[in-house]
């Protein structure tokens, strides 16, 4: 395995964050159920609630999931729920002599990979939500786990393997400088940390370094900076017990360049950029000539993912993902491959795992109704054997289709959206749920989504929609978002609304905005700035106030503060129009109830963003029903809060919207959620 760490995060920036009724003082009161009382409220369901999918099935564990073959092939890991907590088990290939290794009772193992020497499996953890994972090492044959990182308040993950080495991993943490990631060096056998690199911070300019990458031999051969002034990176290379970096590249916040890995030799390296095109492509740069050869490009969407040989370094495949998912063979001797497998199944796949010496294969299938289908592809024989369905219940029920469309915004720009309908909607105009993606600077897929299920299945359309700033569209989308939050990119959303009306899928008096992260911000700047278009909001882990949001970012998001100048607004020359995009200022125009959710120990949007907003919200006597969950941070890995979230969202929109279904809420044990 090889990876950027750090370099990855310069290509996300760069390619870049019940009805209560008021009470006699004129605040809203809270239901009596949800505080400290005797008194109960008898929860509610439709008439119809005994004919829907399970909140347990759309949002509980999966049985089993992210099965990794062993180097040699021999076993399989994968992660399936003890006690509704996720811990990893061990199988043989063949699926026998299935046995627990890991046993979590706290927030679960879900980021996991085996090392080169087929004896340790290495994992990353969190302890609270605050995403200061650890790095442990789990012996598979006594299932002793080290803890390599034990140190407070430090963030640390590996970044690069090797199979030649496979006793050795890399480690970056940012033990010194929570801003700063130094390079580590590990002995899996002895647990032992040598520091490799250190970062110094900035450089003799006053730019400062963003993360360093390795060469398939694992030494240091690449560094990264930004110009904290105006969002300029740079990308230095050096050889191999050199010394003296030398520029590869230099380019603006607007552009990106994104390394791969260094060729088989050292001599080359791989890469990304969009420095002369819309979209991304994939070239090789031999760094003797500087020759620079194209590999790979799609002008709809930027690069996905890139395949490379084990035995060569040279790229097998490219994926594209503009509506739907597709792959370029770069590689004849795959080609076959890839044709029985996309005629195998109707959905579309990916290799997840393959043994050291290529010959086997995990694939997975998704499609809108099935996250997770699991084969053991041997490619010699050119056969597959079933592995398992991550969530085998969904078989039992009739999931919605999602339609990928293209949705005009008033300026023209073309934003790729998905649409999801009720089984038999009929052609009546539907109460509709906006869900808006988190990011920005991420997107939204054409697959399997949990909420997007629920909802059709209790009768409301969802539309989901690539706003502008949405990524994998290409800089010209991406970067069209920059200083647009609370504007164009609201504007996007809002048009993407007026089209499902206009085209009678949309009833425009049962419209609900949704969304988490940055769509928790797009929820409260939707409800605030279009206060007559929606009928509710639901805002998760949302920013309130963008002035005070960029102020409590993690530290090690601060050396890229000039790309969130950039892409959000610079804390000074925008200060003003910061204050006037922030829906905390606005307050008095919501006049639609709101249920707002937060984990307590999220690092990115902390719990004050919610907490400052739900107050002015009550003094300005607003419907309002606040959860803040414990133990949890941007997100859920608790099984019990997963649950308890989606039935507080199920049951607040059913008593909102006219029309639709709801299955019971029932409390659930073991929630950390607390009702404020």
């Amino acid at each position: 395995m090889k990876s950027s760490s750090q370099f990855s995060v310069i290509a996300l920036l760069t390619g870049l964050i019940i009805i209560i009724a008021c009470g006699e003082d004129g605040s809203p009161a809270v239901p009596e159920d949800l505080v400290d009382s005797d008194v109960v409220i008898e929860h509610v369901e439709s008439e119809g609630a005994d004919e829907l999918i399970p909140r347990t099935v759309l949002f509980g564990n999966p049985e089993r999931m992210r099965p990794q073959l062993s180097p040699d092939g021999e076993q399989i890991a994968y992660i399936a729920p003890v006690d509704s907590v996720l811990n990893l088990w061990l199988m043989n290939a063949d699926g026998s002599e299935a046995r627990q290794l890991t046993y979590d009772t706290n927030r679960g193992v879900t980021n996991y990979f085996w090392a080169e020497n087929g004896k340790d499996i290495l994992y990353m953890q969190d302890q609270a939500g605050e995403e200061n994972t650890h790095v442990y090492r789990l012996n598979v044959e006594t299932e002793e786990v080290t803890d390599l990182t034990p140190f407070e308040e430090v963030k640390a993950y590996v970044s690069a393997t090797d199979r030649d080495q496979p006793n050795t991993v890399i480690i970056e943490m940012n033990r010194n400088n929570p801003m700063f990631f130094d390079v580590y060096s590990c002995d899996l056998e002895t647990g032992e940390l040598t520091l490799l690199q250190e970062n110094p911070g900035t450089t003799e300019d006053g730019c400062m370094v963003v993360g360093f990458m390795t060469d398939e031999d694992l030494n240091i051969r690449g560094m990264g900076t930004i110009d904290p002034d105006d969002g300029t990176i740079v990308i230095y290379l050096k050889d191999t017990g050199e010394d003296e970096w030398e520029e590869f590249v230099t380019f603006s916040a607007l552009d990106m360049v994104s390394p791969e890995r260094f060729s088989e030799d050292g001599r080359g390296i791989y890469y990304e950029s969009d420095l002369e095109s819309n979209t991304t492509t994939l070239f090789y740069q031999d760094l003797d000539t500087g020759e620079i050869t194209e590999i790979a490009h799609d002008s709809l969407a930027d690069i996905g993912g890139v395949s490379f040989d084990p035995f060569t370094g040279e790229p097998r495949a490219v994926s594209f993902h503009y509506l739907r998912r597709n792959v370029e063979i770069l590689d004849p001797s795959i080609q076959t491959d890839y044709d029985f497998l996309g005629d195998f199944h109707p959905g579309d796949f990916g290799i997840t795992s393959r043994d050291n010496a290529d010959s086997t294969w995990i694939v997975v299938y998704f499609t809108p109704q099935s996250p997770a289908i699991y084969y053991l592809y041997d490619r010699t024989t050119r056969s597959m054997t079933y592995l398992f369905n991550a969530i085998p219940a969904l078989d039992d029920y009739q999931l919605a289709e999602i339609e990928p469309l293209l949705i005009p915004a008033r300026d023209g720009l073309v934003l790729p959206s998905y649409l999801t309908l009720p089984l038999d909607a009929g052609d009546e105009p539907l109460p509709m749920v906006l869900y808006v993606h988190g990011g920005p600077w991420y997107r939204d897929y054409f697959g399997y989504d949990p909420f997007a299920q629920m909802l059709a299945n209790r009768g409301f359309a969802v539309l989901q929609v690539n706003f502008r700033a949405s990524s994998g569209f290409g800089k010209e989308h991406l970067n069209a978002g920059n200083k647009e939050w609370g504007a164009l990119m609201q504007d996007d959303l809002t048009d993407a609304v007026n089209w499902a009306i206009d085209q009678g899928i949309a009833d425009p008096d049962r419209v609900v905005i949704m969304g988490g992260s940055y769509g928790g911000y797009a929820t409260l700047a939707g409800v605030t700035f279009t206060p007559d278009l929606y009928c509710a909001g639901v805002d998760f882990f949302g920013p309130s106030n963008l002035i005070t949001f960029r102020e409590t970012v993690p530290p090690y998001w601060k050396p890229l503060g000039a790309i969130m100048d950039i892409r959000v607004g610079d804390m000074d020359e925008d200060s003003l129009m910061l204050e006037e995009r922030s829906p905390l200022n606005y307050v008095e125009n919501i006049r639609v109830p709101m249920l707002i959710v937060q984990g307590a120990n999220d690092p990115r949007v902390v719990q004050a963003e919610s907490d400052q907003m739900v107050d002015a919200l009550r003094e300005n006597g607003n419907e309002v029903y606040y959860i803040v969950y414990e133990n949890e941070g941007h997100g859920f890995a608790i099984e019990a809060n997963r649950l308890e979230f989606a039935g507080r969202i199920e049951e607040f929109l059913y008593n909102h919207v006219p029309g639709v279904e709801c299955q019971l809420f029932e409390e659930i044990p073991n929630s950390t959620a607390h009702v404020r």
